[in-house]
């Protein structure tokens, strides 16, 4: 029983997916506290903006709400809530949405296999009705879940200016939705510019 745990644990460990930004040439640092990343495999979105998802015509919202880390321990954690339309209106407002308040932790590994770290006990996923979304700190989601292979799933990212859930409106002729595209540059963009489309379209190929 033990040699099949390990053997696990490493499949894992091998199958396990690279952070935003891989294989990318040109190397841009974090965003600010009032910037989107958007990049090839994945989002990081700030405090308090809706990030909005979608898989065919299913429609969900996430807002983080809160970030933190131990800096003894180097734990992180993220506050976020979630708004989960499943019923193919993409409408908010009505009262069969499903809304979810949770908390995300991600523990500093305590030792590591074969120079590949590894942790117990984490929390990296969002859920939001039937979709699963990975997270790996403070804002940062991914087209893909955790030990999923890099690739296009169906999810599409529209990042918004939106704090309230009740503005949200996914027909809105200013969103603009992203699928996975390995091709695409990492860009840092101001939020509140999200809606000023020539400036993105300048941005982002």
């Amino acid at each position: 029983m033990n040699r099949i745990i390990v053997c696990l644990v490493i499949i894992f460990i091998f199958m396990e997916p690279r952070i935003i930004g891989a294989g990318q040439k040109p190397q841009i640092g974090p965003p600010a506290n009032d910037e989107v990343q958007i990049g090839p495999n994945g989002f990081i979105m700030p405090l308090n903006r809706i990030l909005l998802v979608r898989k065919s015509l299913e429609y969900c919202a996430i807002k983080f709400t809160e970030f933190g880390k131990d800096d003894k321990a180097g734990n992180q954690y993220a506050k976020y809530e979630s708004y989960y339309q499943g019923d193919k209106t993409g409408n908010f407002a009505k009262a069969n949405v499903k809304k979810k308040e949770a908390i995300l932790f991600s523990p500093k590994p305590k030792w590591s296999i074969f120079g590949h770290p590894i942790v117990f006990g984490a929390n990296e996923e969002i859920q939001c009705g039937s979709l699963r979304l990975w997270w790996t700190g403070k804002g940062a989601l991914y087209f893909f879940r955790r030990y999923q292979q890099q690739g296009d799933y169906g999810l599409e990212f529209s990042p918004t200016i939106w704090t309230d859930i009740s503005k949200v409106n996914v027909f809105d002729a200013r969103l603009k939705w992203y699928g996975y595209d390995e091709s695409r540059q990492r860009v840092n963009i101001p939020i509140e510019k999200l809606f000023e489309m020539n400036n993105i379209r300048d941005l982002i190929h």
